[in-house]
């Protein structure tokens, strides 16, 4: 596992988590008391909240994982690097809790991929290319379906095409969300508004799995 060295206090702001936007999004309350969405630093995780964008595989477990580790109320830091915003006016981040840096952990656990390196804002570059690596080699969740992960960010078609995600999430016209199995008895009939490569997945989703 890569070490990381504790950054220096001047470039650290304190913050408290108030709620978890996506995978790789908080909104944060600063000591100051003012409230601040925060962008994290050359990490991208799956699509969950993008207008007009659908709910892309992996993006509810990135969320979901993000969310567990940073619940509201959880004290964190904040480590610039050179830009203070993006053009969303979102601070940029490498976000740390306690001797941990989200950024990092999320790549560790291929939940994201290295994305938006952009001078001079790269000071963890080639660690997080490291562990993305690593991550990559040995398949882990974006990196378990070859095409999902490109340059540009994630190609669902690529992962709905494979076997491993056949599972289909159907919203009925009560709205309660069920998710089919292949073998389930209304599986061939079912159109589904999403699709899962795990049950896991769409459970984290607020799917449940149909009674046949």
């Amino acid at each position: 596992m890569l070490g990381i060295k504790q950054p220096d206090d001047e470039k650290i702001t304190k913050a408290t988590v108030e709620r978890v936007i996506d995978g790789d999004t908080l909104k944060v309350k600063l000591a100051d008391g003012k409230t601040e969405d925060v962008r994290l630093l050359l990490v991208d995780t799956p699509e969950t909240v993008k207008p007009d964008t659908p709910v892309q595989p992996y993006g509810t477990e990135a969320s979901a994982f993000t969310k567990e580790t940073l619940p509201s109320g959880t004290a964190i830091r904040l480590e610039r690097d050179h830009s203070r915003t993006d053009r969303y006016g979102r601070l940029l981040a490498y976000v740390w809790y306690g001797d941990k840096m989200l950024n990092q952990e999320l790549l560790r656990k291929g939940l994201a991929r290295v994305a938006f390196v952009y001078e001079p804002d790269t000071r963890y570059v080639d660690m997080f290319e490291q562990i993305e690596q690593e991550a990559k080699q040995a398949k882990k969740k974006i990196w378990e379906h070859d095409g999902y992960v490109t340059n540009r960010g994630f190609d669902a078609q690529a992962i709905t095409e494979t076997k491993s995600c056949e599972i289909k999430g159907n919203i009925n016209r009560s709205g309660k969300k069920i998710y089919h199995v292949p073998g389930g008895q209304s599986y061939d009939e079912v159109k589904p508004e999403q699709r899962f490569c795990t049950e896991k997945e769409a459970e984290e989703a607020g799917f449940v799995r149909a009674a046949r």
